[in-house]
């Protein structure tokens, strides 16, 4: 029987044009396209704050739709970097956007955070993951700390280690996927 690839949203908490997290997902999705669909969702920076306390009536049709897609992926990858260490803003709103609804819960999520230092961001997302309920593990989570220095402009890996870890990130990872398909 022939299984269909498994369904990973990307999301990205770098949203500049030149954010290496961002390159790193397209490079990805280009490296894995034989072995997953990787969809980057770019529209973060277009929702409106969270404002706790708001009906489901209520709640942005941009919302609405970015939480529909993680609902029918069948994992999320975030790659983010870090802003006074911390995540950054524009990501942290969007996952609380999903603090009231349950499109994370027991949904697989790989992380990887590339930045110039990187820890604080690092375990900030993986504190935020946790408390809505995310299935994470430690084999596909990663902290890039050093990033221009093991990453070029293009998002291409240029150091050795970093590309065997980011292989073996995503390895685990679509293999738990495609182990989660076929139960």
């Amino acid at each position: 029987m022939l299984q269909s690839k498994p369904k990973i949203l990307a999301i990205s908490g770098g949203i500049s044009f030149s954010s290496y997290n961002k390159k790193i997902l397209q490079t990805l999705k280009a490296e894995y396209s034989k072995d997953c669909e990787i969809v980057i969702y770019d529209q973060i920076s277009n929702f409106p704050f969270f404002a706790s306390g708001i009906s489901d009536s209520d709640i942005p049709e941009i919302v609405k739709s970015f939480l529909k897609e993680i609902e029918n992926a069948d994992g999320i990858l975030l790659c983010s970097p870090e802003y006074v260490f911390s995540m950054p803003g524009v990501l942290k709103n969007a996952l609380e956007w999903a603090v009231s609804s349950v499109v994370f819960t027991d949904k697989p999520v790989a992380l990887i955070t590339a930045a110039s230092v990187g820890e604080k961001a690092h375990e900030s997302l993986l504190l935020v993951l946790k408390t809505i309920g995310a299935k994470l593990s430690e084999k596909t989570s990663l902290l890039i700390s050093g990033v221009k220095g093991k990453v070029s402009v293009d998002g291409e890996i240029t150091d050795e280690v970093t590309k065997q870890s980011v292989k073996d990130l995503m390895v685990q990872f679509i293999d738990s996927l495609k182990m989660n398909s076929s139960d």
